[in-house]
């Protein structure tokens, strides 16, 4: 059977590109802007080259960050999209089907335009760093900088980074699909009543009734979010201080992530997401 969901995510890019560029290029161009008027105190000089690593990592990670969450911002509302503006009839007309829609629209917003950013933020990240090492040190001494042994170096972190945005959205998918399928459903009050709801919901099991597993539950998803772009960071800062091989400690941290979609605790997320997109596909099907 045929896809649809390249045809789906060249509609979202159609449709959403101008906002997505927009979110991209604004926060590294304004930071641009005010160079020649900032200060900068407090940076490390004894190493120019971990230096600008660390402000190309952080230009990196601020804008995809900016994606992200605009992104999951977003999401919900878009779950009822083509009913409020009507397309929804053109849109089961055609031949793909419901699920393909939902799963274009997923992919487009929450992975592919941050990592979309976060290539935009590589790009600005060098000539920030080489402006903020020219304020400090002067023209002369940043252009003497080693920038290929920056280059080099950035290189196994951002694509460590990067490929961290797969498991990433794993675990991110309970919590995309539940507030889209509570927004299909319960429209404007679909995420006030999750969020809101939820939350008095877990705290009166733990408080009232000493019920632990929810309040656990969460606080392991929000861990294994945490360490999915990043399993080690403190192995990270070790690695990076001693010179060892970035390339064998970025192919390390990897599976530690991976390894992590290899559990109990994954699956039953899994089916909390199972679950939330059937019903937004239900949804979407009924033309609602």
């Amino acid at each position: 059977m045929n896809s649809h969901i390249p045809t789906l995510l060249q509609r979202e890019w159609m449709q959403h590109k101008r906002g997505w560029l927009i979110t991209a290029l604004l926060p590294p161009l304004l930071f641009i802007a005010t160079l020649p008027f900032g200060e900068f105190s407090g940076l490390p000089t004894e190493s120019p080259e971990l230096m600008s690593i660390g402000i190309v990592l952080i230009s990196t990670c601020l804008v995809w960050g900016i994606c992200m969450l605009v992104a999951l911002f977003q999401l919900p509302g878009l779950a009822r999209r083509d009913t409020q503006d009507r397309s929804i009839e053109f849109w089961l007309s055609l031949p793909g089907r419901p699920s393909e829609s939902v799963l274009a629209t997923v992919l487009a917003h929450a992975w592919l335009a941050p990592l979309g950013g976060a290539v935009i933020g590589v790009l600005f990240g060098l000539p920030i760093a080489l402006g903020v090492l020219s304020s400090k040190m002067g023209l002369a001494s940043a252009a003497g900088v080693n920038w290929g042994e920056v280059v080099l170096a950035s290189t196994p972190v951002l694509l460590r980074g990067l490929a961290g945005t797969v498991p990433l959205m794993l675990w991110l998918a309970p919590v995309i699909f539940v507030l889209m399928a509570a927004s299909s459903w319960l429209k404007r009050l679909g995420v006030p009543v999750v969020l809101i709801g939820g939350g008095v919901a877990v705290a009166v099991l733990y408080k009232v009734y000493d019920i632990v597993w929810p309040l656990e539950a969460l606080k392991g998803l929000n861990e294994q979010i945490n360490h999915s772009l990043l399993h080690d960071g403190r192995e990270l800062s070790q690695v990076m201080m001693s010179g060892d091989n970035l390339v064998m400690w970025a192919l390390r941290d990897l599976g530690g992530s991976l390894a992590e979609l290899v559990s109990l605790q994954f699956l039953g997320w899994a089916a909390v997401a199972a679950a939330a997109f059937a019903l937004i596909v239900v949804k979407r099907s009924r033309g609602g």
